[in-house]
């Protein structure tokens, strides 16, 4: 066997144990994925998972996502399906006219795809009114925008093709019947961003952190108006502002699901600078949000500490965040098990405990809010 033979044999054999010769060796995995993992623990070696299989299908998912060249593998996959044939891999994300980056549920809002009756709206309406109205504390209502609707000439024409189209469904009836009722408080970002420049961003789903900031100051308004005497929030201060076409926070999050090697072009958006607003001798309100994913980017700039005392956020009504759990073992717990709700009387002492209340909702949520916030299961 000549020199040159023996060498390639070599390469081929080394080239085949990379992976697990680089994962005995500690290698760090090269490029990883948003969204998805490319490490997994060794999975659990005993008797009793090796004779009930569990060992053998966690070493089978071991090696299969463990793999080092897994991520550029994917990444090379998504950019060839992307430059080509305008396909994405990422669930429920499609390409838009103009490059314009959407997940198709807020097509669906903005469209009235999803659209609920209104006796539906007029049901859950009436619930929370029937909540708000035996509680001591106000219950404001916030519409979001959802950038498929601020957006409309950027949606794919095929999502047109159908007669029974019903544009902002869900909001209307939201808007209308919400401002019908008793006891809740509307706040209408929908609305008030309708008109306004930049507010989400080409290759992002969430509202641009501008408009965040901007919009957290306006329910921090309506807050002040129905807080008793002596509580106030903390607003943000815009201390100084710059425009960018380098996206900071969340204002490329579906282009980083995406996972490609190609950095899309972005649209010039607003940035701020920002401080704590000094409230004087105003006392901080404690305050629940209650809402989706828009909600994350205040809570993420430290809201529930600054702006309030021992605030939470119920996300989605499904687990609890806050300053005051971070370090304990409810941290991330269902809302009902965390504050030992079991009945009518438990939930209204425990929403009692806070100031005020906020239920936070982008349109394209809007068929499943309130998120089954105040039903006793």
């Amino acid at each position: 066997m000549g020199r040159l033979q023996k060498i390639l044999i070599i390469v081929v054999m080394l080239l085949l144990n990379a992976p697990w010769l680089c994962d005995a060796l500690g290698l760090k995995e090269p490029h990883p994925l948003h969204g998805e993992s490319t490490k997994l623990p060794f999975p659990d070696l005993s008797i009793d998972s090796i004779w009930n299989g569990d060992f053998q299908f966690g070493m089978d998912e071991y090696l299969r996502t463990n793999f080092l060249l897994r991520g550029l593998a994917i990444r090379t996959r998504n950019q060839l399906d992307y430059t080509f044939f305008v396909q994405t891999h990422a669930r429920s994300v499609l390409l838009g006219k103009e490059g314009y980056l959407f997940e198709e549920n807020y097509i669906n809002a903005a469209l009235g795809i999803d659209a609920l009756s209104e006796q539906k709206v007029a049901e859950r309406v009436g619930d929370l009114d029937a909540l708000a109205d035996s509680l001591d504390i106000p219950v404001l209502v916030v519409l979001a925008p959802g950038k498929a609707s601020y957006y409309m000439e950027y949606i794919p024409d095929v999502y047109f093709n159908s007669d029974s189209l019903n544009l902002n469904n869900n909001y209307n009836l939201w808007r209308d019947y919400v401002n019908m009722s008793k006891s809740l408080h509307l706040v209408d970002l929908h609305a008030h961003f309708n008109d306004l420049e930049d507010v989400f961003p080409k290759n992002g789903i969430h509202w641009c952190e501008w408009a965040q900031v901007d919009g957290f100051n306006i329910i921090n308004d309506h807050l002040s108006s129905h807080l008793l005497e002596g509580l106030q929030p903390a607003k943000f201060v815009i201390d100084s502002s710059y425009r960018s076409s380098s996206m900071e926070g969340t204002d490329e999050d579906i282009e980083r699901g995406l996972n490609l090697w190609q950095n899309i072009d972005d649209v010039e958006t607003t940035y701020y600078k920002t401080s704590w607003e000094d409230r004087g001798d105003a006392l901080k309100p404690k305050v629940l949000i209650v809402g989706d994913s828009y909600a994350w980017g205040v809570v993420n700039r430290g809201v529930l500490s600054h702006s309030y005392m021992d605030g939470e956020f119920w996300y989605y009504n499904q687990v609890v965040h806050g300053p005051k759990y971070l370090e304990t073992e409810d941290f991330g717990g269902k809302p009902f098990e965390v504050h030992d709700v079991h009945n009518n009387s438990d939930l209204i002492y425990a929403l009692n405990n806070f100031d005020a209340i906020v239920l936070l909702s982008t349109d394209a949520n809007l068929h499943v809010f309130p998120f089954e916030f105040g039903l006793i299961k």
